[in-house]
């Protein structure tokens, strides 16, 4: 059986071969529509495009380089939502492009950096997609001086605008406190993520200004930051429940803090909705299995991933970085009224 070739989806689609030609090689002299109907056609009938030929005379590589931090070989405790799940969402939103995702996967932020250098100076890919952004980042620096397409899934605060996806924390963590407040809670901590990431920083704030709005105290020893794991979640209960007056509701940043936050409960001989309650934010909604179920922000990962991967394609297409930028408000999941009962 012959090869299908241009000529062949030409036929198919009664197009001209250079109309096909350019719409295979992604020309912004071919409308989107006209594409939709060249890619349809070549799907058809099974035609494979050469991409090594079309990086030669484009110069583009048309792979996204999603820079993640991964597990290490020695990391044996869940911290989450994992690069897997945002991976696939992004993969997902780049599947009727002819751009593919390349996994770069970091131990931290020190090679996370040194990464993105090599990427933007050596061009091994068209865009970048990374995550744990920092107040002031200097990743973000780095490609804004080479004018290099990215996106971000978190926040920065003093660096220049830039496209980015994140949870609405600010709104999230001052709805919680405000909630927990009203259901007579006085003492409620934070568990919080590392202090030098920028969503840190944003949840910490929203957590003073809403203690202030509802007329309670700002107590430095109800806040932690650290790992979201189960370990650190366990961890800051034995400590705090130790303090001569006890937090009541414990906001934790993820279900894995959560989860180990439940296990202090059980060391200290707590009873959940009668000691003390805990809520959690973020996360793939497995507290629904927790015994009990508890309260949770929850956001589908899908959403801001899938986003990611569309910001991305419209941000290689030169669209403005003001224009992609969203925050996205978790759905609040009451699966208690969390007002302390005495039994």
């Amino acid at each position: 059986m012959q090869r299908p070739t241009i000529k062949t989806i030409a036929q198919e689609t009664g197009l001209s071969i250079a109309t096909v030609s350019k719409a295979l090689n992604d020309s912004p002299q071919v409308r989107p529509e006209t594409r939709a109907i060249v890619v349809a056609a070549a799907e058809r009938v099974g035609y494979q495009l050469n991409m090594h030929g079309v990086q030669l005379r484009t110069g583009k590589t048309y792979q996204v380089a999603a820079i993640m931090t991964a597990p290490g070989p020695k990391q044996n405790e869940w911290e989450g939502v994992e690069y897997a799940q945002l991976l696939s969402g992004i993969s997902w939103a780049l599947e009727e492009s002819p751009y593919r995702v390349s996994l770069y996967a970091v131990r931290n932020f020190e090679e996370s950096l040194a990464t993105i250098r090599q990427i933007v100076s050596l061009k091994k890919a068209d865009g970048i997609i990374v995550s744990g952004t920092r107040a002031d980042d200097p990743r973000v620096r780095i490609m804004q001086a080479a004018d290099f397409p990215f996106v971000t899934y978190g926040t920065t605060i003093h660096n220049a605008p830039h496209a980015h996806v994140d949870a609405d924390n600010e709104q999230m963590i001052r709805h919680s406190v405000a909630r927990l407040a009203e259901r007579g809670h006085c003492r409620i901590a934070l568990v919080n993520p590392m202090a030098e990431l920028t969503y840190a920083i944003t949840r910490l704030e929203a957590y003073c200004r809403a203690l202030e709005t509802a007329g309670l105290a700002f107590d430095p020893a109800l806040v932690a930051h650290g790992p979201l794991t189960p370990a650190f979640g366990r961890q800051n209960v034995l400590t705090m429940s130790e303090l001569s007056d006890p937090p009541t509701a414990y906001i934790c940043a993820n279900e894995a803090s959560a989860l180990g936050a439940f296990s202090g409960f059980h060391a200290r001989g707590l009873m959940h909705g009668r000691d003390a309650v805990i809520n959690a934010t973020d996360d793939l909604n497995v507290s629904q299995y927790f015994a009990p179920p508890i309260t949770t922000y929850f956001l589908p990962i899908h959403e801001p991933s899938e986003m990611l991967g569309s910001y991305i394609l419209r941000r290689m297409e030169g669209e403005p970085p003001e224009a992609l930028q969203t925050l996205i408000m978790p759905k609040l999941i009451e699966r208690s009224d969390d007002r302390l009962v005495k039994i």
